[in-house]
């Protein structure tokens, strides 16, 4: 496996577009072009959003889209996971460590500022998300927000 994130462009969007979690799961996380629109109006209103494909070797797997809270959100100083998936032909093949790594990664070469944690929030009823995440080292904050469950990771540890 050789995990890296890329930027969207002309020739890979419509494949970023086309990237699908299961069925069952399709509640739990906006469509890639729902993402891609969210991610054109807050770069349009200046601030960062980092859109990225995400490659095994040349194989398109996922999508992750990380943005910082430059304002007065409650990850305010901090990165923002937004984004986060698999394509449902790559699922349960370990992709998921790796991924995450890579986004650890691009994270601490400080993009947009500097930051201690990378935040994320997720539906109390995707228990796998769940589970990933707790189990990769993110800790939920005790928040709820929009009926989601919020959780950090502390940059400054070693992953």
């Amino acid at each position: 496996m050789s995990i890296c994130l890329k930027d969207i462009t002309i020739e890979n969007y419509f494949d970023v577009l086309n990237l699908e979690v299961h069925p069952n799961q399709r509640n739990f996380i906006a469509s890639n072009s729902i993402s891609l629109a969210e991610a054109y109006v807050y770069d349009k209103i200046g601030d960062f959003i980092a859109p990225l494909a995400v490659y095994d070797k040349e194989a398109l797997i996922g999508f992750v889209m990380i943005t910082y809270d430059q304002k007065i959100g409650i990850s305010k100083g901090n990165y923002l996971l937004f984004r986060f998936m698999i394509d449902q032909r790559f699922q349960g093949l370990g992709y998921f460590k790796p991924t995450m790594d890579a986004v650890i990664d691009f994270v601490r070469t400080e993009p947009a500022g500097k930051a201690t944690s990378l935040w994320l929030s997720y539906d109390p009823e995707n228990k796998h998300a769940r589970s990933c995440y707790l189990h990769y080292g993110f800790k939920e904050t005790g928040q709820v927000i929009e009926d989601e469950i919020v959780a950090t990771y502390d940059l400054t540890t070693k992953n």
